[in-house]
């Protein structure tokens, strides 16, 4: 398996440790990078980033130079990289943001270095790294949609279906395409036709979804 590299964005140098010493043990990760800053990521994204070794970044969202969802949404061009939020903000601004600018995950810093071990050892199986509360909002827009975004009423083609069966699961999309057999481009046009017909923007939401119609 190919080694994995580890980046934890948090500008509190105690946590950041402690949340580096925590993902490092759950991903096997031998060296894993910390930044205080968006600048200092965005250094080490420049200069240290292995392009051809999967990424794994915890995020905080109030850095000193800015919101981590900016550098969310650099991550999210590169195909063998996984944000993760580690943040104390939960309201529904800062997740749709954060969710919107390709985070894969979103956890909360309230819950304790044991609970927060447990959800990124889920995203090693493949889960989606979700703190409660905020599975609860997610699940809470689906509930308040149109009815003519309900699953009954905007049904998915079977390709799509399965695609969003996989990425359910976790799946990136380059995976996904070996799966299927099919070109990486060709999954993501199916991705992005499933997002606008089910009025979602993140992978974390197609995982609930995926789950609300018993994909996965």
């Amino acid at each position: 398996m190919t080694e994995r590299q580890l980046l934890v964005v948090e500008d509190i140098a105690g946590l950041r440790a402690s949340l580096m010493g925590i993902a490092a043990g759950v991903f096997g990760v031998a060296d894993p990078a910390g930044a205080g800053t968006l600048a200092e990521a965005r250094a080490w994204l420049a200069t240290s980033r292995h392009i051809d070794r999967p990424l794994i970044a915890l995020v905080d969202l109030g850095l000193p130079d800015g919101s981590g969802d900016e550098f969310i949404a650099e991550l999210s061009a590169d195909a063998n990289a996984v944000a993760i939020v580690t943040t104390i903000f939960e309201d529904d601004g800062n997740v749709t943001r954060a969710l919107g600018a390709g985070a894969q995950g979103y956890l909360l810093k309230s819950e304790s270095m044991d609970v927060i071990a447990e959800r990124l050892r889920g995203l090693a199986r493949g889960e989606v790294a979700l703190s409660p509360a905020i599975a609860r909002r997610l699940l809470g827009r689906f509930r308040e949609v149109e009815p003519q975004s309900l699953p009954g009423q905007v049904p998915l083609s079977p390709r799509e279906t399965e695609v969003l069966r996989i990425i359910g699961r976790g799946l990136t999309m380059p995976e996904a395409a070996d799966v299927l057999k099919i070109g990486v481009n060709t999954v993501s046009s199916h991705v992005k036709n499933i997002y606008r017909k089910l009025n979602i923007a993140s992978r974390a939401e197609a995982a609930i979804e995926a789950v609300r119609r018993g994909l996965t």
